[in-house]
């Protein structure tokens, strides 16, 4: 759960790898390589999407700007488009924080600070619980995408 408020904006990082998804079976066909990581763009677009929502919910708004900061920092984890067949790292990382100097300071306001008639969901401390709650979806995501190979859907 959150810890209290940041000096600075961390850029927090969450790592998947293609051997959590395959376990010990021994992945010899490109095939096999590229369908996980199929499933693991799927898992990152997913993520990146409800993300999205919670941030546009969440996150305190008197411009919009740190928001947008925030989602297109978020968009930056997007691998590059690879051809059909093409096999990267196989890996998938999440990226999370914002490029606005002033986030650390709305970082450090309560929820009683930022909530206002105009954004009445916003919360304080907003960047611990953001990045908890992005994790978790991440991971849960991820987690489908485990379930989806291994029961051969």
């Amino acid at each position: 759960m959150p810890r209290g408020p940041y000096n600075i904006i961390p850029r927090t990082h969450a790592r998947v790898e293609i051997k959590y998804i395959a376990g010990n079976k021994k992945l010899d066909s490109d095939e096999l390589k590229s369908y996980i990581q199929e499933l693991l763009d799927e898992s990152l677009e997913t993520t990146i999407m409800e993300s999205e929502i919670w941030i546009n919910s969440r996150v305190p708004m008197l411009t919009g700007a740190l928001r947008e900061s925030i989602i297109s920092f978020l968009h930056k984890s997007r691998p590059p488009p690879s051809t059909i067949g093409e096999l990267r790292g196989i890996r998938l990382i999440l990226g999370v924080g914002a490029e606005i100097p002033y986030a650390k300071y709305v970082n450090e306001m309560t929820t009683a600070q930022v909530r206002h008639p105009r954004d009445p969901r916003a919360i304080g401390f907003y960047h611990d619980y953001m990045v908890a709650y992005c994790k978790e979806r991440f991971h849960t995501n991820v987690d489908k995408a485990k379930y989806k190979y291994n029961s051969g859907a």
